[in-house]
């Protein structure tokens, strides 16, 4: 369905400390997954849309970061362009976790599970709460109180921002546990070999199954429609052009 990757990609974020030799491959990982999410809503979509200057703006860091430690270039030429770089990339993510967050927030009420729509709200709200405070923290400002105001809150901020990427990525990972459409290949519980279990188990599973079908349908049913919608809208695109 797409959360997969954008798990996976999404836990390289995690990195703080080799942030601009990670972000590049994260948001690459992350882009097939959202190439098949953006299908679903609008909000998606979007969030697809804002990658793309996240990745450009992460492949020039990236460069800049080799160059760095090859000696390559002056390290007053590195800061100079990080010092403008990094308030950029900050204000990026505002945008594209505001509209992933409100995707998965909507994909979540629509196919009724309520624990991860409030969630995912939740998460929007500090998510855009803690990179805007690191936008801030990272403007180019040759003040004094800012430099203490900078020393003050750096630590506090960078830890909110540490809790608030770990909460994202377990609400990602938990979309892939339960948002699915019936063209999703379900894996099979392995057996453990204790009889009593593996019937519990297999009753379990079986209740789960019955539970989620009619909720599985829904959501394969709305990704039909509007993956037919936007196919229709980019055949009519290139027909005018």
């Amino acid at each position: 369905m797409g959360f997969g990757y954008l798990f996976v990609g999404y836990l390289l974020t995690v990195n703080f400390v080799y942030e601009s030799l990670t972000l590049l491959p994260a948001a690459i990982i992350m882009w097939p997954g959202l190439r098949r999410l953006r299908l679903y809503n609008q909000p998606l979509r979007e969030a697809s849309v804002w990658l793309y200057p996240i990745m450009a703006a992460a492949a020039v860091s990236f460069v800049l970061e080799i160059l760095r430690m090859a000696s390559l270039i002056p390290e007053a030429t590195h800061t100079a362009v990080f010092s403008l770089l990094s308030p950029l990339l900050s204000v990026l993510m505002i945008f594209f976790h505001e509209r992933l967050l409100s995707g998965i927030g909507l994909l979540a009420e629509e196919t009724e599970l309520d624990k991860l729509h409030l969630r995912a709200r939740r998460n929007r709200f500090f998510s855009l709460f803690v990179f805007g405070l690191t936008a801030i923290l990272y403007l180019p400002i040759q003040a004094d109180w800012f430099a203490a105001l900078n020393a003050a809150a750096f630590l506090p901020v960078l830890v909110c921002r540490f809790v608030t990427v770990i909460l994202n990525a377990i609400l990602i990972y938990s979309a892939y546990m339960w948002i699915c459409t019936p063209d999703d290949v379900d894996m099979a519980r392995k057996k453990t070999g204790i009889g009593w279990l593996d019937k519990m188990n297999e009753e379990n599973d079986r209740r789960a199954e019955e539970k989620n079908a009619r909720k599985q349908q829904e959501l394969a049913d709305i990704y039909h429609a509007r993956e037919k919608k936007y196919r229709e809208k980019q055949a009519n695109k290139r027909t005018r052009k």
